[in-house]
């Protein structure tokens, strides 16, 4: 299982490692509620590696450079599920413009036909997004219980 956030918070940024700060101690609380634990069961990355001047969204140019660096890592990892976390993260890597609210409902999949990849997709909100909006986590909660079901019915772990 690969999960894709944004790009690195300060702490993170700092450390070279995704999801590390109190945004990663939510993301390993979210997905232990599932029984999965980053350090047998997935792998985190992010589209954009570095954070970008004042903490804002990366823009395009950004993501555009490090797009094909993240489509490698899902190359050489080639997971069983993609999770992608926020809008940034699902936008870009299924290549849409629409939000995380209404994909994180959509059974997707990530495609590369050059290497021959399909790939399931679910997505959700990103931890940082539910640190800041506290009363979506209800939401999330659904979705780890959908790729929970997921998980167990296609035998991922």
């Amino acid at each position: 299982i690969m999960l894709i956030g944004e790009a690195p918070a300060a702490d993170e940024d700092k450390l070279g490692k995704p999801f590390v700060g109190q945004v990663g101690k939510l993301l390993d609380k979210m997905f232990e509620n599932i029984d999965l634990i980053r350090s047998k069961n997935f792998y985190v990355t992010n589209v954009v590696f570095w954070r970008p001047p004042g903490n804002r969204k990366p823009n395009k140019n950004e993501i555009n450079i490090c797009l094909p660096y993240t489509k490698s890592h899902i190359k050489i990892i080639n997971p069983k599920l993609i999770i992608l976390l926020g809008n940034v993260a699902a936008q870009s890597i299924l290549n849409t413009d629409l939000t995380i609210g209404l994909l994180r409902k959509k059974d997707l999949f990530y495609t590369d036909k050059k290497n021959k990849l399909k790939i399931p997709v679910k997505s959700t909100f990103h931890p940082a997004y539910l640190l800041r909006n506290p009363i979506e986590k209800k939401k999330v909660w659904e979705d780890l219980l959908e790729i929970n079901d997921y998980i167990l019915e296609k035998g991922i772990n």
